[in-house]
């Protein structure tokens, strides 16, 4: 681990007035706030007093009509469209004072992770659907200042690697099953001219047969990730220059990172895992305060480590990361719903989802358990992948470009469905990708 003295020092007391000024400002300028934080009182300056946010009311008072969340109308900035279950998209609303304020904070993480001074990097990041990450990612190249950016996503491969090869990249930023793909290419036509110092990962995790891969093609590449971060919550951590994947420290300067247990209660002690809970200090027209970003993780470092590390195992269970696309809980019950009213004489009573990896991609397994096994289950399996597709229209893009593998349906009993060993509560969703 590099040397905490290398990085900036953060001044505690500057940190503890800017947490309290926001949640006065919050309290004063948005609507949802003021009630969500009512018996509350306003001289209550710790962040474990006040709730974690609902999700579900946060996004349903943050409409595009109406908005109760909102601090200042919208008139500068940007807006992003992220996901939403069931269909529903979430908009998350910058001003160019907080948009400014990310990429800013984000860059610097890049830096401190171990970005040089003239790099020549590629963009690879999604320039469709998932537009978010290209803007985002090119910014905070520009904000890092450490090179020269080539946003070439969205274009057929061979084109990127035409690219790749002209201008003589040292960096590729993007999503590991993008560069798995781009990778195929050269054992159509090998490149000896190509050269690749590290790879930048986000979006999805990489794992260890992607980057033994990688280095079959590229033997000294570094591997890093980029960064995680999101629209809706913003900076929430940076690559360990080690380079250990999913390991990331906080960003000190402008977040508070809480991993807290069932009971919501914060975890401080290493190796436990909980739920990734965020505190931005920067944002001001949608603010973040207590935000569950839908990751479970556990830290690395003791209570009170400057830039204090942590690791990120995989999605909560409000729903999975299957490559770079989230499926809910909530799509799933929805697609049950609708199948069940159809009035079919076998009934789906309970799912879970499992997702793996192999093949250098991510699978995802849908597990129903019906009130009956006397049905006819080859033509239910194949109408039922093409509704949950019609809910993620994204899912069969990815399939189509050979990013995911396709979905698989899976018929059990209701007691094989696994259950959390300590309490005997059903788990919606089984992340199996993080397992040695």
């Amino acid at each position: 681990m590099t040397a905490a003295m290398s990085w900036p020092m953060i001044d505690a007391q500057h940190k503890a007035d800017q947490l309290t000024q926001l949640l006065l400002f919050a309290r004063q300028n948005s609507p949802y706030y003021r009630q969500l934080y009512q018996a509350i009182p306003e001289q209550s300056t710790r962040l474990t007093d006040y709730p974690i946010l609902h999700l579900e009311s946060f996004w349903q008072a943050n409409g595009t009509e109406n908005n109760q969340v909102l601090t200042a109308s919208r008139t500068d900035g940007i807006t992003f469209k992220s996901g939403g279950s069931t269909g529903k998209p979430k908009y998350s609303v910058f001003s160019n004072a907080d948009w400014v304020a990310f990429t800013q904070a984000f860059g610097q993480g890049m830096r401190r992770s171990g970005l040089q001074t003239g790099e020549s990097i590629g963009n690879l990041f999604y320039a469709g659907s998932l537009y978010a990450s290209f803007l985002f990612i090119t910014r905070s190249i520009e904000q890092a200042q450490a090179g020269m950016c080539y946003p070439i996503a969205g274009i057929d491969l061979h084109d990127t690697l035409a690219i790749w090869k002209e201008f003589n990249l040292s960096t590729l930023a993007g999503v590991p099953t993008t560069l798995m793909n781009l990778l195929t290419l050269l054992d159509e036509d090998p490149a000896d001219s190509l050269s690749l110092k590290q790879f930048l990962y986000g979006g999805e995790p990489m794992f260890a047969d992607q980057v033994e891969r990688l280095h079959q093609y590229f033997p000294q590449c570094q591997v890093r990730s980029i960064g995680i971060a999101g629209v809706d919550y913003g900076e929430l951590g940076w690559a360990c220059p080690s380079g250990e994947l999913g390991v990331h420290h906080c960003f000190d300067d402008s977040t508070y990172l809480e991993i807290v247990d069932d009971a919501d209660q914060p975890i401080t002690q290493m190796g436990v895992t909980g739920r990734l809970v965020l505190t931005n200090l920067t944002r001001r027209v949608m603010p973040i305060i207590r935000y569950p970003v839908g990751d479970v993780g556990m830290w690395v470092d003791p209570e009170g480590t400057p830039w204090r590390r942590f690791k990120v195992l995989g999605r909560s269970q409000d729903g999975a990361r299957v490559g770079p696309m989230t499926l809910y809980t909530d799509d799933v019950m929805q697609l049950i719903q609708d199948f069940n009213r159809q009035g079919t004489e076998l009934k789906i009573i309970n799912f879970q989802i499992k997702v793996t990896h192999f093949e250098h991609k991510d699978a995802c397994t849908l597990c129903l358990v019906a009130d009956t096994t006397e049905a006819d289950l080859s033509q239910l399996n194949q109408d039922l992948c093409q509704q949950l597709y019609q809910f993620r229209p994204m899912f069969e893009d990815l399939i189509a470009k050979q990013i995911v593998h396709p979905l698989r349906i899976e018929w059990l009993t209701q007691s094989e469905l696994m259950t959390n060993p300590r309490t005997g509560k059903l788990l919606r969703l089984i992340d199996q990708r993080h397992q040695n």
